[in-house]
C-alpha cells in the first residue's frame, strides 16, 4: 500500500501524526513522487494536480504544492472566482468550485481570492430550477449553458461540495442556507437520477473513479452524502445499493473510468482492486453507522 494512502487512512481514523512523521510518509510515497515530478505551465494542469494533492493529508507542506498554489492565485484568479485562464470570460462554475474545494483542503479557506469565489457561489449559483442567471462579462452559453431553466447538475453539485469544504474549514454559517438548499436538490435527484425517471443524470455519473474530474461521479456524491450525514435519508438508497452491488468478492471496488487531461492522474490502476477508491467509498458508507 502506498504510504500516502496509509496517511489518508490514519487521518480518517482520527490518528494525529506529528508533521515530521507525516512528511516522511509523503517522501516515501510513489504517488506523491509521480504527482510532483513535473509542473506544466497550463491552467488545466494546475487544476487537476492541485485537486489530486488536496486529497493527500499534509501535502500543503510540500514545496511543490506551495508553488502550485502561488501559480493558481496569480494566474487563475478573477474578481468572481477561479477561471481557466485568469480571464473572467473563461469562468466556469464547476472549475471554480473544484479549485475552492482543493484550496480549502490545503489550508487556504480564508484567502481573499477563495472568499471571492465562495461569495460568487453563495450569491449567484442557482440550486433550483427556473432561476435566470445573467452576469455581465461571464459568457456561460459558449460552453453549452451552465444556467438554463435546469442548471447544469455538475456545476451545481460541485458548487455545493465547495460550500461544504469551505464551511468545514471556517465555520462560516453565511453559506448554510445555500448549502442546505443544495443538499435537498441533490436528494431530490436521489444523488444520481433524473427527476422524472430512473435514468442517470449524466453519462459518467455512475463511473467509479478517484480523484474527481470534470465528470461528476457517484464516488464524489456518496462521499459528500457521508460528510453531511444524509446517507440515512431513503433518497440515497439507490446510490448506496448501486455501489454495494459493484463491490467485488474481495470487498473492494475497481476503477472503471480513467479521465484524460493533462495533469490528471487516477490514483488506482484499472482492473485491479482500487485501494484509494475503496477506502473513500467505505469511509463514506461507514458514516451511516457512526464509524
Amino acid at each position: 500500500m502506498d504510504t500516502a494512502l496509509q496517511l489518508r487512512m490514519d487521518v480518517d481514523s482520527g490518528i494525529v501524526l506529528p508533521r515530521h512523521e507525516a512528511l516522511q510518509k509523503l517522501q516515501q510515497s510513489e504517488l506523491v513522487h509521480q504527482l510532483t515530478n513535473e509542473l506544466v505551465e497550463k491552467p488545466l494542469f494546475y487544476i487537476w494536480r492541485i485537486i489530486a494533492l488536496s486529497e493527500i493529508p499534509h501535502a500543503q507542506h510540500l514545496d511543490y504544492t506551495k508553488n502550485l498554489i502561488d501559480r493558481i492565485f496569480e494566474k487563475l484568479s478573477t474578481p468572481f472566482g477561479f477561471s481557466l485562464s485568469g480571464d473572467e470570460k473563461n469562468f466556469l462554475p464547476c472549475y471554480n468550485a473544484m479549485v475552492i474545494s482543493a484550496l480549502c483542503r490545503l489550508g487556504h479557506a480564508n484567502n481573499p481570492q477563495v472568499l471571492n469565489a465562495v461569495e460568487w457561489i453563495n450569491n449567484h449559483q442557482p440550486v433550483e430550477r427556473g432561476k435566470t442567471v445573467v452576469i455581465p462579462n461571464l459568457m456561460f452559453d459558449r460552453f453549452g449553458g451552465c444556467f438554463k431553466n435546469t442548471p447544469c447538475y455538475i456545476g451545481l453539485a460541485k458548487s455545493v461540495f465547495a460550500l461544504f469544504d469551505y464551511q468545514k474549514e471556517t465555520g462560516d454559517t453565511n453559506v448554510s442556507p445555500k448549502l442546505e438548499q443544495g443538499k435537498e436538490y441533490l436528494l431530490q435527484h436521489h444523488l444520481i437520477k433524473r427527476l422524472n425517471s430512473d435514468k442517470p443524470i449524466t453519462q459518467h455519473i455512475l463511473d467509479i473513479s478517484f480523484p474527481e474530474s470534470y465528470n461528476l461521479n457517484i464516488v464524489e456524491l456518496i462521499r459528500f452524502a457521508g460528510n453531511v450525514n444524509i446517507l440515512n435519508d431513503p433518497r440515497t438508497k439507490y446510490a448506496v445499493e448501486y455501489l454495494q452491488d459493484k463491490k467485488g468478492k474481495d470487498k473492494a471496488w475497481r476503477v472503471n473510468y480513467r479521465y484524460k487531461s493533462q495533469g490528471y492522474m487516477v490514483f488506482d490502476k484499472t482492473h485491479k482492486a482500487s485501494d484509494w477508491t475503496s477506502h473513500i467509498i467505505n469511509h463514506a458508507l461507514n458514516s451511516r453507522n457512526g464509524f
